[in-house]
């Protein structure tokens, strides 16, 4: 063995050789770039002197020696302001949209600068309860800041003028949508171009206040990812970072749903990518998080709250009083994801689908009222309450019969008496239960009304949270202060999914799409046209009430339409007319 110290170039002897290499980074990631007659990929192993080797990490986005993980390769445009305001104490910038920017200002005197940066006008203009907000000396009038979010900046100097540089990932836009109702439309590209601000490293929650990693937002990201941009990395990425490391002593992101949603996000993974070889790389974190949890199971098999977990399920009055309905539900469905995720890796799941199987059973023993055919969210407080988002969980997530979904829906999801969602996070999920209720005419009236009348308050991006009865700087309030709403979201943006799956109506039916179906259906439409993303390829899908032209780029999809069903070939468009008094034909 030969030892080349810190040597940058190598020159190998003829014949088969092993190559070791021993880096250290004490601020930031450990790793190595070579090329030559061997070239760094993911074929290397590394280990941190144990000897227990693992596959190494790789990334697209560092392919030459001279980016290294420490910077994350974003892209940068030069924006402008479309407004500038002089007031009597300074001048408000205005971007026309909300962005995430490094602003900088010149032309300013010699003297202490206030900068307040805001989502909403009066969020800028809000000397005190502004979110980000600085005060500075200039040098050489002038003021740079890295990025944060805005769509205005107010400055304490009539002089100023301002530039900023919009920061963002370059991501392609594979996937579309267009359709008869111009609302629509407008909800969809602000929907697409909210999620775009909030992917950057990993999946955000939001660009302006925390911009932390929350497993159950990028559980609905990976769907709203699906049907837009189609980028894998990023979802490996996000999966990875939220599964922290050993030991693990605290539930992700401190709340026991968020746990069992990063569960369920890694069998949602495997699905659409078929990626084995993460299932594999990611199996430690998985395990510790699973072994965490089965440790704070009771022995009636429930989980509850411990000090210093949060119960979230969502910004809603329920009952979380000892076990809760919801997360139990959660928790069954986490333990069968685990379970096949085993079977895939092992060819077994340990007895995982049985668990699972056991505690949702003790749910409906504990949790389902036959009379009311409803499920309350605890029994241990007496108060039964019934609340739309334990029964919607219940819907999609238990083995519930037709009797029972149909009543679900009809006594708590069109009950006007059990209290509105008002958060677009559970609108995802309420919305897949009018669709799958074959109520799809309601999905248009929800976007209208609940996204629609969002733009309608001005917005450019769409909120954390939203309640239609609420008045001008009220949308902005949240925990106590006047501007902590995030207004862009990552959670709010399930148009993109829900207008993708259930209008153009691609559908993973197998592993990786090996196979799909096509399921268009107009709703509440004249007509829509689309496209949707499948690995390296693309359907694209237009409808109307007279006929479907679907056209698909990747093998095994099957085309559902008009009371038929007909295989899609690569490459050729498929043409079905509604006849009348028929079910269709096929050109």
């Amino acid at each position: 063995m030969k030892k080349y110290g810190g040597s940058s170039v190598i020159e190998l002897e003829p014949g088969a050789v092993e190559i070791t290499i021993r880096t250290a980074n004490t601020e930031s990631f450990p790793c190595i770039y070579v090329e030559g007659a061997v070239e760094s990929d993911e074929t290397w192993m590394a280990d941190d002197m144990s000897q227990d080797w693992s596959a190494v990490g790789t990334n697209a986005m560092f392919t030459d020696a001279g980016k290294t993980p420490e910077i994350f390769p974003f892209s940068y445009e030069k924006i402008y302001y479309q407004q500038r305001e002089v007031l009597e104490d300074g001048v408000l910038f205005d971007f026309g949209r909300e962005t995430f920017a490094a602003a900088e200002f010149f032309g300013l005197k010699d003297k202490a600068v206030r900068v307040q940066w805001g989502e909403s006008r009066e969020e800028a203009l809000d000397r005190e309860w502004s979110v980000i907000r600085f005060d500075r000396q200039p040098v050489d009038g002038r003021l740079s800041f890295e990025p944060y979010a805005f769509r205005y900046i107010f400055v304490s100097d009539k002089n100023a003028e301002a530039q900023a540089e919009y920061e963002y990932l370059p991501l392609a836009y594979r996937g579309s949508f267009h359709c008869s109702d111009e609302v629509l439309n407008r909800v969809w590209d602000t929907a697409a171009y909210t999620f775009h601000l909030n992917c950057r490293e990993f999946f955000l929650d939001g660009i302006k206040r925390d911009r932390w990693v929350w497993a159950a937002d990028a559980y609905q990201c990976l769907f709203v990812n699906r049907y837009l941009f189609w980028d894998q990395d990023l979802e490996r990425r996000t999966l990875t970072a939220l599964g922290g490391k050993d030991p693990f002593k605290v539930h992700i992101n401190n709340i026991m749903d968020y746990s069992f949603f990063w569960i369920i996000s890694l069998y949602e993974y495997y699905c659409t990518y078929g990626d084995r070889k993460f299932m594999e790389q990611i199996r430690p974190q998985m395990e510790h998080v699973m072994a965490f949890c089965r440790s704070r199971t009771d022995r009636d098999g429930f989980m509850r709250g411990r000090p210093g977990d949060w119960i979230f399920i969502d910004w809603a009055p329920m009952d979380k009083t000892g076990a809760v309905c919801a997360e139990q539900i959660l928790y069954a469905k986490a333990m069968e994801c685990f379970g096949k995720i085993l079977q895939v890796l092992d060819g077994e799941d340990r007895g995982y689908l049985k668990l699972a199987k056991e505690v949702r059973d003790a749910v409906f023993a504990h949790f389902y009222d036959q009379q009311k055919g409803v499920f309350t969210d605890s029994y241990e407080s007496g108060e039964n309450r019934v609340t739309r988002q334990t029964n919607i969980l219940a819907y999609l997530f238990l083995p519930c019969t037709e009797e029972q979904k149909r009543d679900i829906y009809t006594h708590v999801i069109l009950n006007e008496k059990v209290p509105q969602i008002t958060t677009p996070y559970f609108k995802f999920y309420e919305n897949q239960v009018h669709c799958m209720e074959g109520n799809t005419g309601i999905l248009e009236q929800s976007i209208r009304t609940y996204y629609g009348s969002m733009l309608e308050t001005g917005a450019t991006t769409l909120y954390e949270e939203y309640d239609p009865n609420m008045r001008g700087t009220e949308h902005y309030a949240m925990y106590g202060n006047p501007y902590e709403k995030s207004l862009c979201h990552a959670w709010s943006t399930s148009p993109v999914y829900l207008l993708g799956n259930y209008r153009l109506g691609v559908q993973n039916t197998g592993i990786a799409y090996d196979t799909f179906a096509v399921r268009p259906d107009l709703g509440g439409l004249a007509s829509f046209s689309g496209t949707v993303p499948v690995g390296k390829g693309y359907v694209s899908v237009s409808m109307d009430s007279g006929e479907v032209r679907v056209t698909s780029t990747v093998p095994g999809g099957i085309l559902q339409v008009f009371g038929r069903e007909i295989s899609l070939e690569p490459g050729k468009e498929a043409i079905v007319k509604k006849e009348s008094g028929k079910k269709g034909r096929t050109e």
